[in-house]
């Protein structure tokens, strides 16, 4: 009498549970692939706007300071100098630790009544201005290396 050996119903049984586990661990890492995916899409796209914003915020800044230093503006300049520091204030953040320094240096340059007083305003404003810009891009570049760094 051949008589097959009691345990091989165990067989398909360990097969299907490794089957399983194997399943269970592609799942698992598809989900985590998957969140990681979009945190750093999430985290990609706010660093689009928040460049953009930098970029924004230095064009205006160049703007209102190249207006700033002319001897004499026109009527038409005059208009797109005061737009370039009105955009400046309202792309600041009023909580930002050099908000009000820029605005008093905005405002030294609009109240300047010689261009011996445009050009002595000039460097502290491109001074702050550039302490702005260098801190918003280290805040940029860590945003998207703590990204990277956690995936």
């Amino acid at each position: 009498m051949n008589s097959a050996p009691t345990w091989t119903w165990a067989v398909p049984l360990i097969a299907s549970i490794i089957a399983l586990i194997g399943v269970s661990i592609t799942i698992i890492v598809q989900w985590r692939n998957f969140n990681l995916q979009l945190k750093s899409a999430h985290t990609l796209k706010i660093s689009e706007m928040r460049q953009a914003w930098i970029n924004s915020l230095r064009e205006a800044m160049a703007s209102f300071q190249s207006h700033g230093v002319t001897p004499s503006l026109n009527h038409m300049e005059q208009k797109e100098w005061y737009e370039a520091g009105t955009k400046i204030e309202l792309l600041m953040n009023p909580s930002d630790p050099d908000y009000k320094e820029l605005q008093d240096c905005m405002y030294a340059f609009f109240n300047a009544e010689s261009v011996d007083d445009k050009f002595s305003a000039n460097p502290k404003f491109v001074d702050v201005c550039q302490r702005i810009l260098k801190r918003e891009w280290e805040v940029l570049k860590s945003e998207v290396q703590g990204a990277g760094k956690s995936q």
